[in-house]
C-alpha cells in the first residue's frame, strides 16, 4: 500500500484546496475562534489586506497565557503548602500597644524606604518637641516680630512612610521575615454590635518554630519602652463603640514623667509614700502577702483644696516607679457596675489606677442601706439618745429627697444603672478583684466620703495637702527660673527625690522692718527693692518697666535668684494661695522673675479682694 500517496490524498480537499496541518505555534481556527469571538472574520481581512497570517501570533499568546497561569497556580499553591507546613506566624491586632510599636518599628527599617508600596503618615510632632526637626526651622518659623507661626514650622516636618496593606519582606539578623498588614471586618461582640473595620499584623519566619518571631517583637517591645524610658502612659476606658467588648483600656496619651521635687508637698510626707509604695512593690512583697492571707492591694487617699498637687504627686509616682496610670472616672453615664468590675479585673500586674473628685461622683447607697440608716435614725429619735434640731432634720429630709429624685431622674428599673457606692467597694476589694495595683483617690472634701469607702484596708494611706507654706513658695519661684547651666544647690534623698533647699538659714526681718539674708561669708544683704538692693539706680524704659525687666532677668545668678525667691515669699502669706494659684501667676512672667516680685503684692491685694467679694456675693444668697 502506498502510504505516500495516501497522506496527499488526506491533505487534498475536495474542492482541491490544501489544507493546513495543525501545530502548537498555528492553532486551528475553531479553537481560536472559542477563545476569540469574530476571529475567522478578522484573521482573514488582515492576511487579505496585509498579507499576515496572525495565527501564529495568537497561537503563541494563548499558548504563553496558558503556562503563565498554570504556572501562577502551581506556584500559589506550593506557596500556600510552604507557609502551612514550613513556617512559623504570629499576629497582633490594632487593639494592642504592640502593635504602634511594631508599625514605628518597621517605619524606620530599610524595607520601608525602599518599598515601591507605603503609607505616608503625617506627623506633626508631639507637644514636647520632636528629635527629628531641624533646630533650624524652628528659627524659620518666626516671623520679623518674633511671632512663632505653627503652620509653617510644621510644614517643614517630614511625614512617616510605612508599609501598606499587603506582605513586605525584610532582614533582621541574619533571618529573612515577612511583614503582611491587612485589614478586615471587626466581628460584633456581645458587648457591642458595632463592627468596624480592625487591622492586622501577621509576622512570619521560615520554620516550625515561632521562637524568632518571639524574639523580635521582645526586642520591638524593648525598643519601644527605650524610646518613651522618660514618659509615662495614660490610659482610659475604651469607648464601647469599638466593639473590642467590656473591660478594654485604650492608651489615649503619654507626657514626660513627672520629677517628684515638682510636687509641692512636705518633704517628709512625699518620703513616706514614695517609701510605702516602694516596699509594696517589691517582688518580694506578694508571697509575704499571701503567707499572711492579706490581699495583695494598696490604697491610698490624697485629700486637700484644689490646686495642691493631689494629681500631680499621682504621677510623680507613676514616673518614679515606671508605671503606666489608668484613669477611671465615675460620673460616666454608660459605666456600670459590671462594667467597672471587668475594667479592675483587666489591668495589668502593676500600674496605678487614679480616680479623681471621689466625692462629687454621686455614690448613692442602695435602698436597704437607706432604709437601715432611716430605721436606726428612727429607734435613736425614740431612745433618745441622739436629739437633732429642726436644722438637721431638713438637711436629712433634704439628702434624702435629693437620693430620690435622683433615682426617679434614672426611670424605673435604670435606677440600678450607674456606679453605687456598694459597687464600688466590691470592685475596690472584692473577692475576685485584681491584686496588685495601686489605687489612689483623690478629693477636695475628705469629710463627705462614706467611712467605709476610706477605712483600712481600702485606703491605707491618707496624704493631706495644704495651701502653700512658705518653703513651698519660694520652691515653686526658684523652680519656676532656676537656670539650667547654674541651678540651686539640691539634696538628693532616696528614690530620686530630689528637694529643692529650704529658707532654714534665711533671717527673720529685723525689727526695723528690713529683711536682710545671709550671704556665704557671714554678712547681710539689704532686701531688695524692685529687683534691686537699696541705693541702686532704676533707669525706666519706653515701656515703664525698669531694668529688671530687660533680657537680664533671664541669667540671675543663683545667689540671686535665692535671695529675691526669699523676698518673693515673704509677701505672700502662708495657707492661702495654692501652689497652683502662684504658678499661674509666675507662668504670665515666666521669664520676668524681677517684674514677679515687683508686682505680686498687687496679685495677692487683688485676689484676697476678690475672694472677699465673692464670700459676700455668696453669704447673700
Amino acid at each position: 500500500m502506498d502510504f505516500s500517496k495516501l497522506q496527499r490524498a488526506f491533505k487534498s480537499g475536495e474542492n482541491g484546496t490544501q489544507i493546513q496541518t495543525s501545530n502548537l505555534t498555528n492553532l486551528p481556527s475553531n479553537i481560536l475562534e472559542a477563545f476569540i469571538p469574530g476571529y475567522s472574520l478578522i484573521s482573514k481581512v488582515i492576511l487579505d489586506t496585509f498579507g499576515f497570517d496572525v495565527g501564529i501570533v495568537v497561537s503563541v499568546g494563548l499558548i504563553a497565557f496558558a503556562l503563565l497561569t498554570s504556572i501562577t497556580f502551581l506556584w500559589s499553591k506550593a506557596s500556600r503548602l510552604f507557609q502551612k507546613y514550613c513556617m512559623s506566624s504570629v499576629f497582633v491586632d490594632d487593639g494592642d500597644d504592640l502593635f504602634d510599636g511594631i508599625i514605628q518599628w518597621i517605619a524606620e527599617q530599610r524595607m520601608a524606604k525602599v518599598s515601591r508600596s507605603v503609607k505616608a503618615v503625617t506627623r506633626l510632632g508631639t507637644i514636647y518637641g520632636d528629635n527629628k526637626v531641624d533646630e533650624s526651622d524652628d528659627e524659620e518659623a518666626l516671623d520679623a516680630n518674633g511671632i512663632f507661626n505653627f503652620g509653617k514650622w510644621a510644614a517643614k516636618l517630614p511625614p512617616r512612610y510605612e508599609p501598606y496593606f499587603g506582605s513586605h519582606r525584610f532582614w533582621h539578623a541574619g533571618r529573612l521575615y515577612v511583614f503582611d498588614r491587612s485589614k478586615r471586618e471587626r466581628q460584633p461582640s456581645i458587648w457591642s454590635s458595632s463592627r468596624g473595620d480592625e487591622e492586622l499584623i501577621e509576622l512570619k519566619c521560615i520554620g516550625r518554630s515561632t521562637k524568632p518571631i518571639k524574639a523580635l517583637l521582645s526586642y520591638i517591645k524593648t525598643w519601644s519602652l527605650e524610646k518613651e524610658k522618660a514618659m509615662t502612659v495614660i490610659r482610659r476606658p475604651a469607648g464601647k463603640d469599638r466593639g473590642r467588648g467590656a473591660g478594654s483600656w485604650d492608651r489615649v496619651s503619654s507626657r514626660p514623667s513627672r520629677p517628684m521635687d515638682t510636687v509641692s508637698l512636705d518633704p517628709d510626707q512625699k518620703r513616706k509614700v514614695v517609701e510605702d509604695i516602694n516596699e509594696y512593690l517589691h517582688p518580694s512583697s506578694p508571697r509575704w502577702y499571701a503567707t499572711r492571707g492579706i490581699p495583695y492591694r494598696r490604697g491610698y487617699l490624697f485629700h486637700g483644696p484644689p490646686g495642691t498637687g493631689k494629681t500631680s504627686l499621682s504621677f510623680a509616682l507613676a514616673g518614679i516607679f515606671g508605671l503606666d496610670i489608668f484613669c477611671i472616672s465615675l460620673l460616666e453615664p454608660t459605666l456600670t457596675e459590671s462594667d467597672l468590675n471587668r475594667l479592675f479585673n483587666n489591668l495589668p500586674r502593676r500600674c496605678i489606677v487614679l480616680l479623681e473628685d471621689i466625692d462629687t461622683a454621686g455614690l448613692l447607697r442602695d435602698e436597704k442601706s437607706d432604709k437601715k440608716d432611716d430605721a436606726a435614725d428612727g429607734d435613736d429619735r425614740k431612745r433618745g439618745g441622739s436629739k437633732t434640731s429642726g436644722q438637721d432634720f431638713n438637711m436629712a429630709e433634704l439628702t434624702k429627697a435629693i437620693k430620690t429624685a435622683n433615682r426617679k431622674d434614672k426611670g424605673g428599673d435604670d435606677a440600678k444603672q450607674g456606679v453605687s457606692l456598694s459597687g464600688l467597694l466590691n470592685a475596690i476589694d472584692g473577692v475576685a478583684t485584681h491584686e496588685g495595683r495601686v489605687l489612689v483617690m483623690t478629693t477636695n472634701r475628705p469629710e463627705k466620703l462614706d467611712n467605709a469607702l476610706i477605712r483600712p484596708g481600702r485606703v491605707d494611706m491618707q496624704v493631706e495637702f495644704t495651701l502653700a507654706t512658705r518653703d513651698q513658695i519660694r520652691d515653686i519661684f526658684i523652680r519656676m527660673y532656676s537656670n539650667e547651666n547654674d541651678k540651686p544647690v539640691k539634696k538628693q534623698s532616696r528614690f530620686g527625690i530630689t528637694l529643692a533647699p529650704t529658707s532654714n538659714g534665711t533671717s527673720k526681718p529685723s525689727a526695723n522692718g528690713l529683711a536682710k539674708t545671709p550671704n556665704t561669708n557671714g554678712t547681710t544683704t539689704p532686701k531688695l527693692t524692685n529687683g534691686f538692693a537699696n541705693g541702686d539706680a532704676k533707669k525706666p524704659l519706653t515701656n515703664g518697666y525698669t531694668p529688671s525687666h530687660s533680657a537680664m532677668d533671664q541669667h540671675l545668678d543663683a545667689d540671686l535668684l535665692r535671695r529675691l525667691a526669699d523676698d518673693f515669699a515673704r509677701e505672700i502669706p502662708e495657707g492661702t494661695f495654692s501652689p497652683a494659684e502662684i504658678q499661674g501667676f509666675l507662668l504670665t512672667r515666666k521669664k520676668e522673675p524681677l517684674r514677679a516680685a515687683e508686682e505680686v503684692q498687687e496679685w495677692r491685694d487683688a485676689v484676697v479682694e476678690a475672694r472677699e467679694k465673692k464670700a459676700k456675693v455668696v453669704s447673700v444668697q
